[in-house]
């Protein structure tokens, strides 16, 4: 069995591989290298979600071979596929094969036709299989390698449209800020390697084992490296600053696999040091509380900065990580309870597993949606678009879809993930009171989020149309259909995992008991059968309970009930303009813009420092000047040395020609000179 995955992660790799040599050969055929590079991306996808099904259906996980041995550090290339690994798996597999359909109209429409396709797809096949690579490899060392793979491929990604400055500065920033939380990374594990002398995961945690018992310190030393650099990489506030710049410099489709796929990998090197490798200690329960901080901080800081944005993409940003918080709240209700109350614990972490499952497929539709608005608009300001529903439904209709399921609104599937972290977060709170406040802030940001995505919706569909679409009217249209279908799917997958939460639970189950199989509480007692409803259970007795079909129905009846007595009344329906008090104003001037959206509430949460009015929770710095560095330009000014050497040779060549007198006695004597400088030469060598 375990020699079958080994096939399948080799094949699929090599899949990937092979796609990115083909597209870079034939890069400068658009059409044909799109759609090559979608073959290939969906094969390699496909057999992530196959090696997954297999993996959580085998239900075993056996130790692979080991390959490129290297002694010095006792490290080597191994697989190994458990359920944890698997449910990341099936995220990549599901996004990829999306994006790369998507891409397919997306990368070859004329806004992106002075970009070269070589610096798309040959780096989007290897984003891939850096992603497959982080979560199937069983060592630490071949595990950063891929990690640097996924980081430096999703970089030349971020920066494809590289003439645009701001774009570049994205980047960069990017490119620094992951590196500094890799250093972190390599940093806690070179303090463990010097203590177990090996790379592999499970000489690892025999490592983090014996720092536990020996030197507690240095253990949250090593913990708070790990906790920084897998932060980082997951957008958790302040370490994720890098974010809300390059979601929106990339292609929307990059963005979708950014925010949807790539970020959860910090959420999966938290899940395998911190839960997996990490021994039964009070450390965790301390760490548990610190990740959950920083969640919930994520959580109001994030959203109340978003909830104020008027680029499409920057606000979908500041939304992915408010919803990284909600997941951290849910691990860290896992990780600190995981000694204190298992069931606690337990349901803690299904909710966050849960939670980055869902928001993969509604923060991966939205990130579409932003780019096909994009493609036919050609804007990201929300202040210029407006009435779009008409002319792109079933791009409007998956934006609602995405919108209401990110919101928590049931029956959709964030609602389900969303209702367990808080039932988690207020079970823990009884038992310890500061992750009652943790509760409180999911639950209040979830009327925020609401709000946000009301914003994302009225400044872009449903509004008046604005002057921008009245001019480009006759142009708009919903977009290529290789657009549309991964949009659609997306969708989908929003109501199912929604109606049908209890399959869901079943392989989030697995996923937290192949990380601590002796305190996870069986599926059975935390989820209690319950006829077409999802039941939890932490104590005596079921303390909640949802039944998406019941309130399907319900919520089915309340709006035929209202439909039929209206249709019963024989009442008229009347098209009139928008009053504006009985003056004529165009609809540009009637128009709700998006910059004007919850003004009252920005001045309520606003306040002064000095003389500067603060009017969002996070921090913007102002950019650094530093006017000195013009000045170490001259030591590597080359022209400056290259035109002294010249002066000086100059200078030589003037006082050469000094001697050439046209004196015929002067040459003589130069040539006695000559002769007696020679001859005293061959004397001192002699």
């Amino acid at each position: 069995m375990q020699l079958s995955q080994e096939i399948m992660v080799f094949t699929l790799l090599g899949i990937f591989l092979i796609g990115a040599f083909l597209t870079a050969v034939t890069s400068s055929m658009r059409r044909l290298t799109a759609w090559m590079g979608f073959v290939f991306a969906f094969l390699g996808s496909g057999l992530c979600i196959a090696l997954a099904a297999n993996t959580l259906y085998a239900l075993t996980v056996e130790a692979g071979r080991s390959y490129l041995t290297l002694p010095i550090l006792n490290a080597s290339f191994q697989i190994r596929v458990d359920a944890l690994s698997s449910l990341f798996l099936i995220i990549i597999g599901l996004l990829g094969m999306c994006v790369a359909l998507y891409s397919v109209g997306y990368i070859t429409h004329e806004r992106y036709s002075d970009e070269h396709l070589i610096r798309y797809y040959p780096f989007l096949m290897f984003f891939l299989a850096g992603m497959v690579g982080v979560v199937v490899t069983w060592d630490m060392f071949y595990f950063l390698v891929f990690w640097e793979v996924m980081t430096l491929a999703s970089y030349v990604l971020v920066v494809f449209e590289k003439r645009d400055p701001t774009v570049l500065r994205a980047g960069l920033k990017y490119f620094v800020m992951t590196h500094v939380g890799t250093t972190c990374i390599v940093t806690g594990v070179i303090i463990i390697w010097l203590w177990c002398k090996a790379l592999s995961f499970d000489s690892l945690k025999v490592g983090m084992d014996i720092l536990s018992s020996e030197r507690p310190r240095l253990l949250h030393i090593v913990l708070l490296m790990l906790f920084v650099g897998f932060a980082t990489k997951a957008a958790l506030f302040p370490f994720g600053d890098w974010l809300p710049d390059a979601h929106p410099a990339a292609p929307s489709a990059i963005s979708s696999l950014l925010s949807g796929v790539m970020i959860k990998m910090g959420i999966y090197g938290m899940l395998r040091t911190f839960v997996w490798m990490m021994p039964s200690s009070p450390h965790l329960s301390i760490w548990g509380l610190i990740i959950a901080f920083f969640g919930a901080l994520t959580l109001v800081v994030c959203s109340t900065a978003g909830l104020f944005q008027n680029d499409s993409k920057r606000l979908l940003a500041f939304s992915s990580m408010s919803q990284i918080g909600y997941i951290c709240v849910g691990i860290g209700v896992g990780i600190g309870f995981l000694r204190i109350s298992p069931a606690i614990s337990t349901l803690g972490f299904i909710a966050g597993l849960y939670h980055v499952f869902n928001h993969a497929c509604m923060k991966g539709l939205l990130f579409l949606n932003a780019g096909s608005v994009l493609i036919r608009s050609g804007k990201r300001d929300m202040n210029l678009l407006g009435g779009l529903w008409r002319f792109m439904p079933t791009t409007a209709l998956t934006a609602l879809i995405a919108s209401l399921a990110i919101s928590g609104i049931p029956p959709l599937n964030g609602f389900v993930s969303k209702w367990m972290i808080y039932h988690a977060s207020i079970m823990s709170g009884l038992q310890a009171p500061v992750y009652l406040a943790f509760s409180v802030a999911a639950i209040f940001i979830s009327v925020i989020t609401l709000a946000m995505f009301a914003k994302f919706m009225g400044a872009i569909f449903i509004g008046l149309p604005s002057k921008l679409v009245s001019q480009i009217e006759g142009k708009l249209s919903e977009v290529d259909w290789t657009m549309t279908i991964p949009q659609v799917v997306l969708a989908i997958m929003c109501v199912v995992l929604g109606l049908f939460p209890g399959q869901v639970v079943l392989i989030v189950h697995r996923a937290v008991e192949a990380m601590r199989p002796e305190f996870v509480t069986p599926i059975n007692a935390l989820f209690p059968d319950l006829p077409l409803s999802i039941g939890i259970c932490v104590g005596e007795g079921i303390s909640g309970a949802f039944s998406p079909l019941i309130f399907v129905l319900a919520l089915l009846m309340c709006m035929l009930i209202p439909y039929a007595l209206y249709k019963l009344s024989g009442t008229s329906v009347r098209v009139a303009l928008p009053w504006a008090c009985g003056e004529p104003h165009s609809y540009e001037e009637l128009r709700y813009r998006s910059s004007r959206f919850y003004l009252p509430f920005q001045r309520f949460m606003s306040f002064r420092i000095g003389q500067k009015r603060i009017t969002t929770l996070y921090p913007t710095l102002p950019k650094p000047k530093a006017p000195w560095l013009t000045k170490l330009s001259i030591l590597f000014d080359v022209d400056r040395l290259y035109e002294a050497v010249i002066r000086v040779c100059a200078k030589a060549c003037e006082w050469f020609s000094a001697t050439h007198a046209g004196v015929p006695q002067l040459y003589v004597l130069w040539m006695v000179a000559g002769v007696v400088i020679a001859i005293l030469l061959l004397y001192l060598l002699s």
